[in-house]
């Protein structure tokens, strides 16, 4: 991977693997090597998560509030750079939610826009800059 350059492919195969291991709950681990190592930023609807700590810490609280997700890439286009990237995508949420003492679990359902920043490091391309600039209810979906 030293020297070379950042394509567009290796950024789309970022941003499918991102969402393989979140439908699964990969540990931590296994996610932040996709991850900038210095000072990446998340920001989601309910705060900015700054770090890889923070990232970390995110992903604990996404893998025991949300169950059963599927994401489902519906656009993604990607403008190459040299060594970064930026990504305009649109991803199709679907989970489950279970808020105690409640006798069932409740679906949630949502497009989210977002935009990724990606930087090209010595073990393939990572997110450096993750917003998510809309979060659109589906059909029948009640709020986060």
């Amino acid at each position: 991977m030293p020297g070379a350059p950042l394509t567009e492919e290796m950024v789309r195969r970022l941003v499918e693997e991102w969402y393989d291991k979140l439908d699964v709950h990969a540990p931590a681990a296994e996610v932040l090597p996709l991850v900038a190592e210095h000072d990446p930023e998340f920001v989601l609807p309910e705060g900015t998560e700054r770090g890889t700590d923070a990232v970390r810490g995110m992903l604990n609280r996404f893998y025991t509030s949300f169950f059963d997700e599927v994401h489902t890439l519906k656009e993604c286009r990607i403008a190459v750079s040299g060594d970064q990237a930026t990504v305009n995508l649109v991803v199709n949420w679907q989970c489950r939610v279970w808020n105690p003492p409640a006798p069932k679990s409740d679906w949630l359902g949502f497009d989210a826009f977002q935009t990724w920043e990606v930087e090209r490091s010595s073990t393939g391309p990572r997110i450096r800059r993750y917003k998510v600039d809309e979060l659109r209810p589906m059909p029948g979906s009640p709020g986060l």
